[in-house]
């Protein structure tokens, strides 16, 4: 009886109910989507983790996009840094980011953050976690947490929460506004239509590759036909592409799922 009280309570708990009313009840506060400070950012994904379902989530394909194949080899070996990746629906389209991001990495991990739209979390670059220099008091302890535990992303902007510690749960108008919020917790937030800058993202921790995606505008899956017998005879970005997916150990796919390519 007490596991099933305690089974309940978490089943409860994994709601945007919950999630508004332990932000609420943080302390921290900010403007209306203004800057959020380092803390606020830890607060969000720690309610986030609290309170998401995270299996659905776990149905999600998620993507970290890069201009170049050069991009994706740079993430070999650093699958304890979170990635920044749009997150698509099982057996969906990949949909190629508009602004020039023609590859994918496809990967599978646990999601700590995530956002209908990308404008609504701000996490920056890998490298603004690292600092320019290295060297500095911040590059070095960026290093030894890339090297331990891995880098981890916050978000940047946030909205005043205040206002959510008055709502009742259960009831259907608070049960509303709970869900009135740009995070994406449970299938019941998931909300294309807000995707305005016309891409989400998700925050992805402690990923593994499932395979590399490729823009048919970049790569013709005739390519791989012609190199099929001497796979040594790519050259330039698509021998970087070819390297990439033979390290990972992973196939090559088109944004429609088909496979072009695979090292094995």
């Amino acid at each position: 009886m007490r596991l099933l009280r305690e089974y309940i309570r978490e089943l409860l708990r994994e709601d945007p109910m919950g999630f508004v009313q332990d932000l609420a009840g943080s302390g921290e506060y900010d403007k209306d989507f203004g800057d959020a400070p380092k803390s606020m950012g830890r607060t969000i994904k720690r309610a986030f983790s609290d309170n998401a379902d995270h299996q659905w989530l776990a149905t999600l394909d998620t993507v970290h996009w890069a201009k170049t194949p050069y991009e994706l080899s740079e993430l070999v070996g650093r699958s304890k840094d979170e990635l920044s990746t749009t997150m698509t629906l099982p057996g969906g389209y990949f949909e190629i980011p508009q602004w020039l991001l023609p590859f994918g990495l496809w990967v599978k991990g646990r999601i700590t953050l995530a956002a209908n739209d990308q404008n609504n979390l701000y996490t920056g670059h890998l490298y603004d976690y690292m600092g320019d220099n290295p060297r500095s008091k911040k590059g070095k302890e960026q290093e030894h947490r890339a090297k331990s535990s891995g880098i981890n992303k916050l978000p940047t902007v946030s909205r005043d929460y205040k206002k959510y510690a008055k709502l009742t749960p259960g009831d259907e108008r608070s049960e509303k506004l709970a869900r009135d919020i740009p995070y994406v917790l449970d299938q019941s937030t998931w909300d294309p239509s807000k995707t305005r800058s016309g891409v989400n993202e998700a925050l992805v921790d402690n990923w593994s590759a499932v395979g590399i995606i490729a823009s048919y505008d970049e790569v013709n899956p005739e390519f791989f036909q012609d190199l099929e017998d001497d796979p040594s005879a790519a050259i330039g970005s698509m021998r970087e592409l070819m390297k990439v997916a033979t390290e990972l150990g992973v196939p090559i796919y088109g944004p429609d799922r088909k496979q072009m390519w695979s090292p094995k």
